[in-house]
């Protein structure tokens, strides 16, 4: 699928970027709902920050592994211009799921919204790493 036309790659990347956000978003209300995982965890750690930083990483490495589709997606276009398509995939959804911090700038004194702005914007490039790593062994 390497394109050597920029604008349907890039178009690509866009609806990539969307479509992948539109799942994340489904997915992680699912899990969060009929997860075993999150209410194990409180019934056997003994304090909340440790129980938060749990809670992350578990969400981190779920988001990672459902971005990983994705990831193949857009190291398929074209490999030169990753950066490109990252953040034509990355910043739409970015800005569609932060859109009210634009309006209420005072919801990032909270260290939660932090939290997420950070999953929001490194899941798909964190996900890409793993890809190209693993395409990069491969060939070797």
């Amino acid at each position: 699928m390497k394109s050597d036309n920029f604008p349907i790659a890039a178009s690509v990347a866009l609806a990539v970027g969307i479509l992948q956000t539109i799942l994340l978003l489904y997915v992680d209300a699912y899990i969060a709902a009929y997860s075993p995982v999150p209410i194990w965890l409180a019934s056997h750690v003994f304090t909340s920050s440790f129980l938060l930083s749990l809670l992350f990483i578990y969400d981190w490495l779920i988001s990672i592994l459902l971005c990983l589709p994705a990831a193949y997606i857009l190291c398929k276009l074209r490999p030169r211009k990753l950066f490109v398509y990252l953040i034509l995939a990355v910043v739409p959804s970015f800005l569609w799921q932060h859109r009210l911090v634009f309006i209420e700038p005072a919801r990032f004194s909270n260290f939660m919204a932090f939290d997420s702005v950070l999953c929001a914007l490194f899941m798909l490039p964190a996900a890409t790493a793993i890809v190209r790593f693993a395409q990069r062994r491969r060939n070797v």
